[in-house]
């Protein structure tokens, strides 16, 4: 069995849990979001060793720029902690967003990063479509390193039986006498080319773990209970029980190609598994890397500093001539004969009710996303919902068109107007109109959009949102997250607003009588590049919800 990186297999669980809440209680308290929330978990159960506590900014920055903590040993993959504002020494408690406490950070290092800088870096690009660049752009700037000290797991956490601790998985290997064990590393549900490959593995090891992720991945991915009701179906039927473990891997996704991969070698080395099968584009998204580059980023390292040997294996298809599944290495026959079928592809057939060839999945899993996926037939095809983002100066027209758009849309979806007036007297009650309040005023907006869209619904936010930077952050936070995010910007001169205007706002704000009003004495920054851009003094209301709709169509988003 493998040794743990760095040596020794870390264990930052408290030995007095009611002590440390007592201590949690009187500590400033900062609330992690799901990503950071599994980094906690990983630090807790050592699954990261030897990281003890989010990164300070020396080792911070040696990671990112080298891949390597400051002593020397490889690691990939920052683990941060983004705060709003930390005190330079002392301790934070740290909870997560329902209040629960989960541990305590003895605070080493408050330091800024560039999210650009790291981005290049950590995903080869800073393109804000990549999901992890939005993550990193949505994020406070300020990081707070330091180790960590942590409760007990709650007992209520998804797959609490199957999350198992790297002691747990190293002492399952030692009772089951297994001398290698290959480790399969996944977010997607697996079918027939992925079990080839798994069992490719247990040919060449004493034992299999599948081992997958149940931590936050994007809105249109599988979900992971989903995922988990197939690998459990898998197990019990067609693999061998002495010599498969499942158990759930608690990490998040940050679809960073090649150093997530070194990441996932790295962790599963301290769960005790000596090999990690490695496939086509592992840990990627879209084309930001080429398909073999994850397995080339294990040569740029000597084997003794990994420690863990990576099974790369090509990928693999049904052959209708061969009768079988096979890789280009074993296969002869042209393209024209592979059953190769893309997630996107296996979606649309299952919302269309359409059955999935047995070459490619097994019946079993094939009922399993049927169920997952045929639920919601009055949804868009995407099931996810999306944000429409209504900008522009008062009186240009934004609750009215979102108003006549929601009469179109609701045949198809769930539709909910936030609309900007509305909301400031409820949910951003109190505040003002400083830049600050502004921006604090459309955060929550943007956030309960993303809420809203998460569960299905077309949620329109209709909302003045003078500057550019807050707009950019509520679209990076909805590519992070998988929602699609379409920016309209609603148009007018001066002289028509203030014709519209019946209580006379705009008159008192060129006369000097009303302070910070938008567009006569506070500044508003129109939107560079918008999905659609209106003047609404030019075109009748009607006009304009059929050019939103044609937007929305061309984007898939809607159907005709």
């Amino acid at each position: 069995m493998n040794t743990p990186h760095g040596g020794t297999l870390v264990d930052r669980f408290t030995t007095d849990a009611a002590a440390l809440t007592a201590r949690a209680a009187n500590l400033p308290r900062v609330t992690l979001d799901a990503r950071e929330l599994a980094d906690l978990e990983l630090l807790a159960v050592g699954a990261v060793s030897p990281l003890t506590g989010f990164l300070s900014q020396a080792e911070y920055t040696s990671v990112v720029e080298s891949m390597r903590l400051s002593d020397g040993l490889v690691w990939p993959l920052p683990l941060t902690l983004a705060v709003e504002s930390a005190p330079s020494s002392g301790e934070l408690a740290l909870h997560d967003a329902t209040g629960r406490p989960w541990g305590v950070l003895t605070v080493e290092s408050v330091f800024t990063r560039d999210p650009l800088h790291e981005a290049r870096h950590v995903y080869g690009t800073e393109d804000l479509a990549h999901p992890g660049v939005a993550y990193l752009v949505g994020r406070p700037r300020t990081l707070v390193g330091g180790a960590v000290e942590v409760l007990p797991l709650p007992s209520d956490l998804p797959f609490a039986a199957f999350r198992l601790t790297p002691a747990q998985v190293r002492a399952e290997i030692v009772r089951r006498g297994w001398k290698t064990s290959a480790g399969f590393q996944t977010r997607n549900p697996i079918h027939r080319a992925h079990e080839h490959l798994t069992k490719l593995a247990l040919e060449v090891c004493d034992g299999l773990v599948l081992h997958p992720l149940v931590g936050e991945t994007k809105a249109d991915d599988v979900p992971a209970s989903v995922r988990f009701e197939i690998y459990q179906t898998l197990v019990e039927r067609y693999y061998p029980r002495a010599r498969t473990l499942l158990a759930a891997f608690p990490a998040a996704m940050r679809y960073a190609g090649p150093r997530e991969a070194l990441f996932h070698a790295l962790v599963r080395k301290n769960y005790g598994l000596t090999h990690l099968i490695v496939g086509r584009d592992h840990a990627g998204v879209g084309t930001y890397y080429g398909p073999t580059a994850a397995q080339e980023a294990f040569d740029r390292f000597a084997p003794h500093e990994l420690g863990v040997t990576p099974l790369k294996f090509e990928p693999t298809f049904y052959c209708r001539v061969c009768e079988s599944v096979a890789s280009a290495r074993s296969c002869p026959h042209e393209v024209s004969a592979r059953l190769e079928l893309s997630g996107t592809k296996v979606r649309e057939w299952l919302r269309a009710g359409q059955p999935l060839p047995h070459e490619f999945t097994r019946p079993e899993v094939a009922d399993v996303l049927r169920r997952h996926f045929g639920g919601a037939p009055s949804l868009p095809a995407h099931r996810t919902g999306f944000v429409l983002w209504f900008t522009g100066l008062s009186g240009a027209g934004k609750s009215t068109l979102a108003a006549a758009l929601k009469r179109s849309l609701l045949a198809q979806a769930p539709v909910e107007v936030l609309d900007g007036d509305e909301l400031r007297a409820t949910l951003s009650k109190g505040l003002g109109f400083s830049k600050e309040d502004r921006d604090t005023n459309i955060r929550r907006i943007g956030f309960v959009a993303r809420v809203a869209a998460r569960s299905g619904a077309i949620a329109i936010g209709a909302a003045i949102s003078p500057y550019a930077q807050v707009r950019d952050e509520l679209r990076a936070q909805c590519v992070a997250e998988g929602l699609p995010f379409v920016e309209v910007h609603l148009d007018a001169p001066l002289d028509a607003l203030v014709a519209r205007d019946t209580k006379g706002l705009y008159r008192k704000a060129l006369a000097g009588e009303v302070k910070n009003f938008t567009g006569v004495n506070d500044p508003y920054e129109a939107p560079a590049a918008p999905e659609l851009k209106l003047r609404t003094d030019l075109e009748p209301v009607e006009a304009c919800v059929e050019k939103v709709l044609s937007v929305l169509r061309a984007s898939g988003l809607v159907r005709a």
